[in-house]
């Protein structure tokens, strides 16, 4: 049977950790995002999703914004860019990282309803189906899972400065990526039985793809769950991951930004 259009958001705060290597300039030093440069720190920034849901198919956006900084004394020498960095030197890091994209879902199989495949006639599941709603006429279990495709844009930048021997540099890139994935979304309906919770939303979704124009992969994950405190609004915890490599003639950053995330669910 079929059923409205539906709208979810979730927004709230990442915190994301940075890891990974940065090699800055010809012949410069390949130095560790988690120790060397003043930017291992984890600061909070911002992601969020929205999705429009017509039938089998799901329409949305996602983005995130993270940044921290921080200063020390270097652990290892070598050059970034233009900057030498000597051993103790008092090194400042920073970096900023954000992300827009637009991505497409379609649900392939979700055993709880009328069609539960994509390719299923009209009614082939319609007892089964028609037996899994609580006395709230919300679904009791209803897992769907999807393909997914989308594009984004990526702009990542860096900077290092040397307050011991003045001086810094700094890395800039901005990618595009088309990507593919899968993902997975349950709703558990509690039917009045777990107080100030209605249902649970438990979702995972993952994508792959090539970064344009450098042709390096990124990665990207979202998972969580959400705690509805009724039909429209909920609170949610889950992990956010976004792998990258970026060249850009000698320099080259193969990093990821990972953390939990906390927020607010909203569904119409």
């Amino acid at each position: 049977m079929a059923e409205a259009p539906a709208v979810t958001a979730d927004v709230g705060v990442w915190v994301p950790r940075l890891t990974g290597t940065a090699q800055v300039g010809s012949g410069g030093t390949s130095f560790d995002l988690n120790d060397d440069l003043a930017v291992e720190g984890s600061s909070a920034g911002v992601a969020g999703e929205f999705a429009v849901t017509v039938g089998r198919w799901r329409f949305g956006g996602m983005g995130f914004s993270a940044s921290t900084s921080g200063n020390e004394s270097a652990v290892k020498g070598g050059t970034f860019g233009d900057t030498n960095i000597s051993v103790g030197d008092q090194i400042k890091g920073s970096y900023s990282a954000w992300m827009a994209g637009a991505e497409v879902g379609y649900v392939v199989y979700r055993p709880s309803a009328d069609e539960p495949w994509a390719w299923s006639d009209e009614g082939d599941n319609r007892d089964a189906a028609s037996k899994g709603f609580g006395a709230n006429g919300r679904p009791l279990f209803d897992p769907q899972f999807l393909l997914l495709g989308g594009a984004l844009l990526f702009h990542y930048d860096q900077t290092v400065e040397n307050v011991t021997v003045p001086s810094s540099s700094s890395f800039d890139r901005t990618v595009g990526c088309l990507y593919g994935g899968a993902g997975l979304d349950v709703r558990i309906g509690f039917d009045g039985r777990v107080p100030l919770v209605q249902d649970l939303r438990i979702y995972a979704n993952a994508g792959v793809g090539p970064s344009i124009p450098d042709a390096d992969i990124i990665w990207l994950l979202r998972a969580g769950i959400a705690f509805m405190i009724n039909e429209n609004i909920g609170v949610e915890f889950g992990y956010r991951l976004f792998d990258f490599n970026m060249q850009d003639g000698p320099s080259t950053v193969d990093a990821g930004l990972r953390g939990l995330f906390g927020g607010v669910s909203v569904r119409f």
